[in-house]
């Protein structure tokens, strides 16, 4: 799993973003990190192959500009440092960033062929390889692509066509179906983040200084008491003041959420009940708890779950590292226990 932040309000968001996305790691991401602000109509990103310590120990991320911006750790799935997020466009206006995969809509969306339009339409793309790499599109001259950055081009072109920056997203989610969720910013709209997302985590909080965004709630600061999980297949705006929340798409095709956090509490408790675990090793069984065969809304209740049992004293973690994506770097990762 990876993990995403959205910051948009009256404080400088980059040492938000980045304080966030280091809450969130080690339950996922913490391979590659990426971060993307607007400031005075101008687009900032910084990203590296690492997790959040090293973008701030080899980049200046910390220091851009603005008071609203995107932040995104991901997992270890090949590539170089352009395969982290948040990706740009073209004209590097517009940034964005995603998490999930193809999921149920594999077979069902026809990646190469949205790859092969967006190079038709004269899109140059960063995040390429001359190697396959897992399950990712292939463009027409034989290099692999991340279908995030693809997105990214189509919410760009979606933006020019219609004008309008929630149905720019709408359109692409639609147009190209994934088991995702996805933020972006663009300069036409400088102080909104935009999102969507079928089934994988949005939390939103919200505070006396702006609104937040993120994977789980566990990455909000202390003072975001008001919380609240974006229904599946939604989108959002979120501004200084608030959010919007609009339908992803017709009724009759609404991803339900039906595994209960009751469920889930008792699943991780007895789970550690039998020694210390990984947090990312409990993905497949609390997803087990749907009776959904697909499309399952595995995250929500998962991960509010486990930031609730550590604040009532029951659970604790400890960091431990793993291999990262490069010689000589590590990765954390979240081992939860009894107390």
């Amino acid at each position: 799993m990876c993990n995403t932040a959205a910051y948009v309000g009256t404080q400088t968001a980059a040492p938000i973003l980045l304080e966030m996305i280091q809450k969130q790691e080690g339950i996922g991401g913490g391979h590659y990190t990426g971060l993307a602000t607007i400031h005075e109509g101008k687009l900032h990103y910084r990203k590296v192959v690492g997790d959040s310590a090293h973008l701030r120990a080899t980049t200046d991320a910390e220091a851009l500009p603005g008071t609203i911006g995107i932040c995104h750790s991901r997992t270890p799935s090949g590539g170089d440092v352009e395969w982290g997020q948040p990706f740009v466009n073209c004209e590097q206006t517009l940034a964005y960033l995603a998490q999930g995969s193809m999921g149920y809509w594999e077979g069902r969306t026809d990646t190469d062929a949205m790859a092969a339009a967006l190079a038709a339409k004269g899109h140059t793309f960063r995040a390429v390889a001359d190697e396959k790499i897992g399950k990712y599109p292939v463009l027409p001259d034989g290099r692999c692509v991340h279908m995030s950055e693809l997105m990214c081009h189509a919410i760009s072109d979606a933006l020019d066509e219609t004008g309008d920056p929630e149905e720019a997203i709408r359109q692409a989610f639609t147009d190209w179906p994934a088991e995702i969720m996805g933020f972006y910013l663009t300069q036409r709209h400088p102080d909104t983040v935009y999102g969507a997302r079928y089934n994988q985590p949005v939390c939103i909080g919200r505070g006396s200084d702006g609104t937040y965004m993120a994977s789980t709630p566990r990455a909000f600061p202390n003072h975001v008491a008001w919380q609240m999980w974006l229904p599946p297949s939604s989108v959002v705006a979120a501004t200084v003041d608030g959010v919007r929340i609009s339908s992803l798409g017709p009724a009759d095709d609404a991803i339900v959420d039906d595994i209960d956090a009751c469920a889930v509490r008792e699943l991780v408790l007895a789970r550690l009940q039998e020694g210390p675990i990984l947090a990312s090793n409990l993905f497949g069984p609390v997803k087990a708890l749907s009776a959904r065969t697909d499309r399952v809304v595995a995250c929500d209740a998962f991960y509010q779950v486990l930031p609730d049992l550590e604040r009532e004293g029951i659970i604790g973690h400890e960091m431990v590292r793993v291999d990262g994506s490069a010689p000589g770097l590590s990765a954390p990762k979240v081992k939860l226990f009894l107390k």
